[in-house]
């Protein structure tokens, strides 16, 4: 990377720090509402360098006249995302769906309405490097007990999914430090020596990608759950479906009609990426989204096993299941509420829409609906 380009992330670097910070304070000043023209707003929890369908919607224009529109009121931080539902601080989020279950047992009042991202081989949810010469490979996963691995976040996508892995192939778990560290504190930390292997997510995979004088990439998620991983819901607070139920339809449309389009189009997303992140595009890489933003049993499955083989589940969640969760209810392209059985059924780009209203679902009560 350039001397000219580290100076423009360092930069960039320091104004999402600042814009960490405020976030708690963006938090508690919003509320939900109506524009001047009639748009429903809903609160959206956003991190500025995070990749988010919301955002790409909004580069390409689909919340013009969609009747509903996003307000970006910065990252669930110190507090998880589904209480900040459950509270009314913001409106939707998204995040790893394990976090969703948490709050489903601690009695947070939300609901998953739409889906994100899934694996593929070459688009993965996760990357795992090392730095470049290092002894740790796909094929000598070993080499990393007594070693340290860096990860942003416990009992998440980057600490159950590198664990699981790991344990699966013969790696001893109580061997091996886990360090927590801000992601963009985790690849200056492997070329100082001090991390020996880092989980990384899309930009950032592609920035390290960039480098390989400095980075090896050494396995993905795709190794450990395959193409039906990286669910990260989008999540609704009840209280705003129960208020603009339509809303959320028109949402949950955007969304999948976003999905489509940035799967079928990684150049031109990886555009919006670079502007929206601040990576430059040429080091951007992105996700791929399951089709059509529908749902299904199978990936959100995931996560309960997920926790129960590596993580820490709370008492009373062997007793949810994904439909407690979760509905396709307000998905315009649904053929009913019911969650599909796994993304094998959800292959195809459905460009109209399946039904002509939201379907009754008992997760959340609206009043009126018949179906």
């Amino acid at each position: 990377m350039s001397v000219s380009c580290n100076m423009r992330l360092t930069k960039k670097l320091a104004t999402w720090s600042a814009l960490l910070v405020a976030a708690p304070l963006v938090l508690a000043g919003c509320g939900s509402g109506s524009d001047d023209d009639g748009a429903v707003t809903f609160r959206f929890a956003n991190s500025p360098t995070a990749l988010s369908l919301v955002r790409i919607a909004d580069e390409l224009g689909y919340w013009d006249n969609a009747g509903v529109r996003p307000e970006y009121v910065g990252p669930a931080t110190a507090v998880p995302a589904v209480q900040l539902l459950d509270q009314g601080a913001i409106d939707i989020a998204t995040g790893m769906f394990n976090n969703d279950i948490d709050g489903k047992v601690k009695g947070f009042k939300f609901t998953a309405i739409a889906s994100s991202m899934l694996d593929l081989p070459d688009m993965p949810h996760m990357a795992y490097f090392t730095k470049a010469g290092s002894d740790i490979t796909k094929e000598n996963l070993k080499a990393i007990e007594g070693k340290t691995i860096g990860l942003s976040g416990s009992n998440s996508c980057t600490d159950l999914v590198i664990k699981r892995y790991l344990q699966n192939n013969g790696v001893d778990l109580n061997k091996v430090n886990f360090l927590e560290l801000k992601n963009e504190l985790i690849a200056p930390a492997i070329e100082r020596g001090e991390v020996d292997l880092g989980v990384f997510h899309p930009p950032l995979v592609g920035v390290l990608q960039s480098q390989p004088d400095k980075f090896t990439q050494a396995f993905t998620s795709f190794e450990d759950w395959g193409p039906l991983g990286g669910q990260a819901p989008y999540v609704a607070s009840n209280a705003w479906l129960q208020k603009y139920p339509d809303a959320a339809r028109a949402f949950v449309g955007v969304i999948a009609k976003t999905a489509n389009w940035a799967n079928a189009h990684p150049k031109e997303s990886a555009e919006i990426a670079d502007k929206t992140t601040g990576y430059p595009v040429e080091q951007t890489t992105n996700w791929h989204y399951a089709p059509n933003a529908l749902l299904d049993k199978a990936s959100l499955q995931l996560w309960w096993d997920l926790v129960e083989e590596v993580g820490k589940p709370l008492p009373g969640s062997e007793n949810l299941k994904p439909e407690d969760v979760a509905t396709n209810a307000f998905n315009p392209y649904a053929k009913s509420a019911d969650l599909l059985e796994s993304q094998e059924d959800n292959t195809e780009i459905v460009t109209e829409e399946q039904n002509d209203g939201i379907f009754k679902t008992h997760l959340v009560d609206i009043e009126g609906l018949e179906k």
